[in-house]
């Protein structure tokens, strides 16, 4: 099927610009062979750049002098509140050159907008944490008590698989909420106790549990993995290994020193600093690939 006269694209394209009218506007590029992307990716970028420029009054076929500045706000914007991640902003910006490109073509523009204009580094799957939407659907989705407890713990307070397996009720006092670890005393929240109940309730509660009683079953890291890895199967949910779970909660919570497991300041520093640069993946797992 032949695609519209090239007088009838840049019609179309420029009542769609106009009126900011999304439908359309993916629907005319689909239509010409003019799509870079899925139709729904492309409408999922191009989306956040026509609502800010319906709300500010922007022409996108004539943008402003101050157009690169005015374009962080749409491309840094995230549904769920905060800021879209690298990928997403590198997305949203690739999408809206290919609009450029073919609005040149059709010689509705006679130079590129965003020339010059800079996207952030890439985030790479294997470098970037999972969001707290995800751990948050994972501790939800683990419903075996003791992984539950294993996971809380890692999350809100960055213990180390071989912490977890090492544990012994001896090394808990329940009393002040404090666990004894490799490097220091931390005092658990509320959460990281109320998690560890059920368990010190089925080893005989806080006068009887044994003091070299493991409060974990997981004897070697593929157990304790295999467990996390069949919770994120179930909950469709891409594999969020325990180093990963441990950076983000150096990202997520204001742990001290001591309750995150460090006993030197700089090793601390150190390891907040590379949690809160590694970025965030996109909840479900999906990410918005640069071209």
């Amino acid at each position: 099927m032949a695609g519209p006269h090239p007088d009838e694209l840049a019609l179309k394209l420029t009542r769609a610009l106009t009126d900011l009218d999304l439908d359309t506007l993916v629907a005319t590029l689909q239509a010409g062979g003019n799509l870079t992307r899925p139709p729904a990716q492309t409408r999922a970028n191009l989306k956040p750049i026509l609502e800010q420029a319906r709300t500010d009054h922007i022409n996108l076929l004539r943008p402003p002098a101050d157009f690169h500045r005015w374009l962080r706000t749409p491309l840094l914007s995230n549904a769920r509140g905060g800021v879209a991640s690298n990928n997403t902003i590198i997305a949203r910006t690739s999408t809206l050159r290919g609009l450029y490109t073919t609005l040149r073509r059709a010689s509705l523009i006679t130079s590129d907008p965003l020339t010059d204009f800079q996207t952030p580094p890439a985030e790479h799957a294997r470098d970037a944490l999972p969001h707290r939407d995800d751990l948050t659907r994972l501790l939800l989705n683990a419903t075996d008590p003791a992984l539950h407890a294993a996971l809380t713990l890692m999350y809100r307070h960055a213990l180390q698989v071989t912490e977890i397996l090492s544990m012994r009720w001896g090394m808990y006092d329940h009393a002040r909420g404090r666990l004894l670890r490799r490097r220091t005393v931390s005092t658990l929240d509320p959460q990281g106790v109320q998690a560890l109940e059920p368990l010190l309730a089925d080893a005989g509660g806080p006068l009887h549990a044994h003091d070299d009683a493991h409060v974990f079953p997981y004897r070697t890291q593929d157990d304790l993995r295999l467990a996390i890895f069949r919770v994120c199967q179930g909950a469709n949910l891409p594999f969020i290994g325990p180093s990963q779970i441990r950076r983000a909660s150096l990202r997520d919570f204001p742990l001290s020193q001591t309750d995150a497991g460090y006993a030197d300041p700089r090793s601390f520093e150190l390891a907040q600093n590379l949690a809160r640069s590694l970025g965030t993946r996109d909840p479900d797992g999906t990410h918005a690939d640069p071209d």
